[in-house]
């Protein structure tokens, strides 16, 4: 019986590779050995390493062929097993019982290699033992919880060999069954064997299912979502009386977890939870995988569909129209999203995604913590520009789309939309450059709503981004648009940008310290460089300059040089704020209307190429 019902669970068939690791004389090729022909070899018989070898079909879990990979135990052969443990399904660990320096290799040196390998796989820890200790047996389970609590890939520890036992063959047959059915049905992504728990992304992903089959009937999953999900899963509906013994007895475990005629998520968690603890792992990975997740409990590329966001490097995308309505309906199920209730909107999510860089920090927060709307809105539309692999990824588990493909569009490339001479990108993609200490920090700062800061941070660390919604009275008429700023870090080298991430901006500004020639000079001197690397890429946009601290004063001659410097490159004159004072001089509305325009404001000045056709000329005589 699998499923909910009586329906077969299909695996996957893909072949299933085991690779067989441990110390010296913990018999690894015995164990190879033993398992594939039914015999045990002393170990005069055994051969130093195996080659591939094939675990007979009749021990093969649902027919998957199964390949088990020996490996040797010389340190001049670690590379060796490096790449086999790198390409393993499933790793099958051993150590001799009697020699505990095997055992305690596992956790100074195997376990340790795996992770610094990122080899995630699940392990099956096999345990030797030649000696016969009738008095005093050894208990596999006691003497290995330290390293099952160290490393949660292990799935299970089976002491499989003694000379003395009449089944010794079948027990090593056991350890690569066991070895197989993890690989394909591993413990390890959804359940903590420690604590007795499912685990954050195993829950996450059996809310998002739980609400795509009781979203329509109050979140209570009833006889009928059940089944639906049954069909799904197995091609075969739960029949009544087998739906009513399932809430039975997840009643009699917790009985909040059912209302009325169906079950709470917490009882549906409660039914899963029972099904890992009956050891039907084939049943819940069915269900998971059914609905669109990997073993990473990710969703697989292709619930993603990647042809709606394929682009050149000069196009962008955004979320359509339709996904911010759902977007603001997901977002007005809570009353207010603060850092706590943000954990809880992503709950049918892997995790939150704005935990880290570059969204943490990235745009305004309310007086709680929280996000507003426009924020909220302001940080999706980031990712989708950033990362919309992602960003779909985590509006499917939201939104529950029936068509993802419809949540993004790509926009038109940046070349035809100077040659139409405007652009309706509705996020503005705005490179922040300046020489160190001109106020580019505090920009950004004075942008999201932060409090001026007297110490400058200009030039340390990453590179960073804000973002935020911008009143808008240009060709979109009154609708606001979101204004990404990205401060751009400049290394003694020069600016570590490639062409196509150059390509990707929509308008630059070029920030310097009003108070400080040798800042504008710097500046300038910037305009020219970055100028000059976008037209020999073939990627112009809209440049500005911005002279920042105006509440310090200007150098001597600041308005005449700059003014004329500005005018003879072919953009605006520098625009005049300060972060301290909170003047920006509608400098945001200025970036969206050069956006808006991209044939205009593009600095006149040479490219490189053009000098040297220049040159190649001027040497050919006429």
């Amino acid at each position: 019986m699998s499923g909910f019902g009586l329906g077969d669970s299909n695996g996957s068939t893909k072949p299933v590779r085991i690779v067989v690791v441990g110390e010296k004389e913990t018999r690894k090729t015995s164990l190879i050995m033993a398992a594939v022909t039914d015999h045990y070899y002393p170990e005069p018989n055994i051969p130093p390493l195996l080659p591939y070898t094939k675990l007979p079909s009749e021990y093969c879990s649902e027919d998957v062929p199964v390949t088990l990979i020996d490996t040797s135990s010389r340190p001049e052969d670690k590379r060796d097993v490096i790449r086999e443990v790198k390409e393993a399904d499933a790793i099958v660990l051993t150590f001799a019982i009697d020699r505990q320096e095997t055992l305690d290799r596992l956790s100074e040196y195997w376990l340790p290699l795996f992770r610094q390998l990122e080899v995630t796989v699940p392990i099956v820890v096999a345990c030797y033992s030649v000696i016969k200790n009738e008095h005093n047996p050894v208990n596999i389970e006691e003497i290995t919880l330290p390293i099952r609590q160290q490393c949660q890939e292990i799935e299970i520890c089976i002491e499989w060999s003694a000379p003395w036992l009449s089944d010794i063959s079948w027990l090593a047959q056991a350890v690569f069954v066991q070895a197989q059915i993890a690989a394909m049905y591993p413990i390890g992504p959804v359940y903590d064997q420690v604590t007795n728990s499912l685990k954050p992304r195993c829950v996450a992903a059996l809310k998002r299912i739980f609400e795509l089959y009781a979203r329509n009937n109050d979140y209570i999953l009833s006889d009928d979502g059940l089944s639906d999900m049954n069909v799904r899963s197995f091609g075969i509906p739960v029949m009544p009386s087998r739906s009513r013994e399932l809430i039975k007895s997840v009643q009699e475990l917790c009985p909040i977890g059912v209302k009325g005629n169906g079950l709470t998520i917490d009882g549906f968690l409660v039914l899963i939870t029972k099904l890992i603890n009956d050891r039907k792992l084939r049943t819940l990975w069915t269900i998971l995988r059914t609905l669109g997740y990997n073993n990473d409990l990710r969703l697989v590329h292709e619930m993603i569909p990647y042809s709606s966001f394929k682009r050149m490097p000069d196009q962008s995308v955004e979320l359509t129209d339709e996904a911010i309505g759902s977007l603001k309906r997901a977002y007005h199920r809570f009353d207010n999203l603060g850092p706590q209730m943000m954990e809880s909107f992503f709950e049918t999510a892997p995790e939150s995604p704005w935990n880290g860089a570059p969204y943490k920090d990235a745009t305004e927060k309310t007086s709680n913590g929280g996000l507003s709307l426009e924020a909220f809105l302001s940080l999706w539309s980031l990712m989708t520009l950033l990362d919309p692999a992602r960003s779909l990824e985590y509006f499917i588990c939201i939104c529950h789309p029936d068509d993802p493909s419809s949540a993004v569009h790509v926009t038109r490339r940046r070349e035809l939309d100077r040659k139409e001479q405007i652009s309706v990108r509705k996020v503005v993609q705005c490179f922040v450059f300046g020489p160190k200490n001109a106020g580019k920090s505090a920009l950004l700062n004075g942008f999201i709503g932060r409090p001026y800061d007297d110490d400058n941070r200009d030039g340390l660390g990453e590179e960073r981004y804000a973002v935020n919604m911008v009143g808008n009275s240009g060709v979109t008429g009154g609708t606001k648009k979101t204004l990404v700023m990205k401060e751009i870090q400049y290394q003694e080298d020069g600016f570590l940008l490639s062409d196509e991430a150059l390509a990707s901006c929509d308008v630059a500004v070029f920030v310097y310290d009003s108070s400080d020639e040798s800042s504008w000079k710097r500046a300038i001197d910037m305009v020219s460089e970055v100028a000059t690397i976008s037209e020999d890429a073939g990627f112009v946009f809209p440049c500005l300059m911005v002279a920042a601290k105006m509440d310090l004063g200007s150098f001597p001659m600041a308005i005449q040089e700059s003014t004329r410097a500005t005018q003879d490159i072919g953009i605006e004159a520098p625009i005049p704020i300060s972060s301290k004072l909170g003047n920006f001089d509608n400098l945001f509305h200025k970036i969206l209307t050069a956006a808006e325009h991209p044939h205009l404001c593009i600095p006149k000045i040479e490219s490189k190429r053009k000098r040297v056709l220049k040159l190649i000329n001027s040497w050919i005589p006429e």
